[in-house]
């Protein structure tokens, strides 16, 4: 039976490792303590002064409280007529806002209709390109075998599409001919 020689160095380095790692999990666990009390105690402080600012204001507001009976009838008839006058515009801009709704709700199928086509345009265009790329890897391992799944090499991030803008009047195309101009597209990229 042979002996297995170990490295004693080696072996003092790889032990350190685990103790190195709680040691700096533990630096960064103090760090971000140290982070979050700085900023509770920026946010009390602050959190402070406007409570402090709102009471002044609140002090200074109750200063100015007339309490004359005349005073305050005429300050509350200038109040319902500023209320009046808001309501009615309030209920200007309501009116405004449910006929825009409307004129949106007429609009909708239309605009539907237009990105359902484009989503299944895209769906065409992505089956046929995902069908050309099967076929290919398909007959690359018929020709290599394991090796050609071994070469297969990892996909980079594309970049996103913009949206398109189509018009609504626009039928969707069938969806083989779509699938057809899309396969014709499709140029065969080089592994």
């Amino acid at each position: 039976m042979a002996k297995t020689q170990f490295n004693v160095e080696q072996f003092k380095t790889e032990a350190k490792k685990p103790l190195f790692a709680v040691a700096g999990a533990t630096e960064l666990a103090v760090e971000l303590a140290r982070g979050y009390a700085t900023e509770a105690q920026k946010a009390t402080q602050e959190r402070f002064t406007e409570v402090q600012t709102r009471v002044s204001d609140v002090q200074a507001r109750v200063a100015k409280v007339e309490l004359e009976p005349k005073t305050l009838q005429v300050q509350a008839r200038t109040r319902v007529e500023e209320l009046k006058s808001e309501a009615k515009d309030a209920q200007a801009r309501f009116e405004a806002r449910v006929a825009e709704l409307q004129k949106d709700a007429k609009e909708f199928p239309a605009r539907f209709e237009a990105l359902l086509n484009d989503a299944l345009e895209e769906l065409n265009a992505t089956y046929a390109d995902l069908a050309v790329r099967g076929e290919k890897f398909v007959a690359a391992i018929r020709k290599d075998g394991v090796k050609a799944v071994t070469a297969v090499k990892p996909a980079k991030k594309a970049a996103k599409k913009a949206p398109a803008t189509k018009t609504a009047a626009k039928k969707a195309p069938a969806k083989k001919a779509t699938a057809k101009k899309a396969a014709k597209k499709a140029t065969p990229k080089a592994s």
